[in-house]
């Protein structure tokens, strides 16, 4: 929508976090942007009993993908790919994770409700979600520089499903929904599903001022049946990505996740702070079975393909500036609105979108 200008606090969240005992940690993350009433993100205590394995209980993110572990302040695109949407997110369970082989194997294994964040509906089963990550950084300090941040990961989810699991919302990065799908979606309402699996690969590597990531998503609903079919649903999506420094700073991981970058001489000591050029290519795929049975042509879309630019210009390690400009392409007209004078709808069969953001936090 051209007319679809305006100012957004996008993230304004309250932190709080610490250790007790020396063997535990605690945090807790409240997000109070928003119209809604309860926006509590993470709520959890993590126990340290051994070197190499930890105890997480609470509500807190799923162990999946690099994209979703990766902290909102440390991105360095205005929005997350197009297949973040395809990951589990937050919900309330068990986990054990931790590092091993001085820091090469990084896994995280949990068991969780399988409905979403503490509040969201339940299902119609008492199933759990299995969710685990595996990543390898089999070069990690062993002296070769050039493949010191090279990691390699792949992640799976799986849960006996029940007609409130088939939901599924994805937007673009002007926070646009592209893709719906809800238990009631279309004239077919879903009786039941037989299972959900998420299935996520990924591929990174730093060395010097320059990153590259890429990611491969795929979730699989099996056996949907509505009052008239019986099907199987099959997203995916893949990205990959390249930030380089400018001036010179080291992108690197830590424990299998993206680390903040801080300026080698931030602008308020005479320096020019850190800049940062990235670029991103994301495409998002569904299945024929999707617009055949559970989404109307126009309300959805089965394809999009997303090209990011984004500048980053790191103040100081606390303040952040992001200049991002992305064009998504869909496969077919998208319903964006409706004119606000003779009703009509109003259709796109593409997004350009310019954002700026000011980023604050400590």
């Amino acid at each position: 929508n051209p007319h679809k200008n305006k100012f957004d606090l996008r993230r304004v969240r309250l932190v709080v976090g610490g250790q007790a005992l020396s063997h535990f940690e605690y945090k807790f993350e409240y997000e109070f942007q928003g119209a809604g009433s309860r926006n509590l993100l993470d709520a959890y205590v993590d126990a340290h009993l051994f070197p190499s394995a930890s105890f997480r209980i609470g509500q807190f993110k799923e162990p999946f993908s690099l994209d979703q572990m990766t902290k909102d302040k440390d991105i360095v695109f205005a929005e997350r790919s197009l297949g973040y949407y395809l990951t589990p997110l937050r919900d309330v369970g068990l986990m054990i994770h931790g590092t091993g082989w001085e820091d090469r194997i990084i896994y995280g294994l949990g068991v969780f409700n399988g409905d979403g964040e503490d509040d969201s509906v339940g299902g119609d089963q008492d199933s759990p979600e299995f969710t685990g990550r595996l990543v390898l950084a089999p070069f990690k300090n062993r002296g070769i520089p050039l493949a010191n941040n090279l990691q390699v990961g792949g992640s799976l989810s799986y849960i006996r499903a029940d007609r409130n699991n088939v939901s599924v919302t994805a937007k673009t990065t002007g926070l646009t929904t592209f893709f719906n799908v809800a238990s009631s979606a279309k004239f077919n309402v879903i009786r039941s599903v037989e299972d959900r699996t998420r299935l996520g690969a990924e591929l990174a590597w730093a060395a010097g001022p320059v990153d590259v990531m890429g990611e491969y998503f795929q979730v699989i609903f099996r056996d949907i049946k509505t009052s008239s079919a019986q099907f199987d649903t099959n997203l995916r999506d893949y990205y990959i990505s390249l930030l380089w420094m400018i001036t010179g700073e080291r992108p690197g991981f830590r424990n299998g996740v993206f680390q903040p970058i801080s300026p080698l001489k931030s602008i308020w000591r005479g320096g020019w702070g850190a800049l940062g050029l990235a670029v991103r290519y994301d495409v998002f795929l569904a299945d024929d079975s999707v617009y055949d049975n559970l989404v109307n042509a126009g309300d959805s879309v089965k394809e999009a393909r997303a090209v990011t630019i984004a500048l980053n210009w790191w103040l100081d390690p606390c303040t952040r500036l992001i200049l991002d400009v992305t064009r998504t392409d869909f496969d077919q007209p998208l319903l964006v609105g409706r004119d606000a004078l003779m009703g009509t709808a109003l259709y796109s069969d593409r997004e350009d979108v310019f954002t700026g953001r000011f980023q604050f936090a400590f």
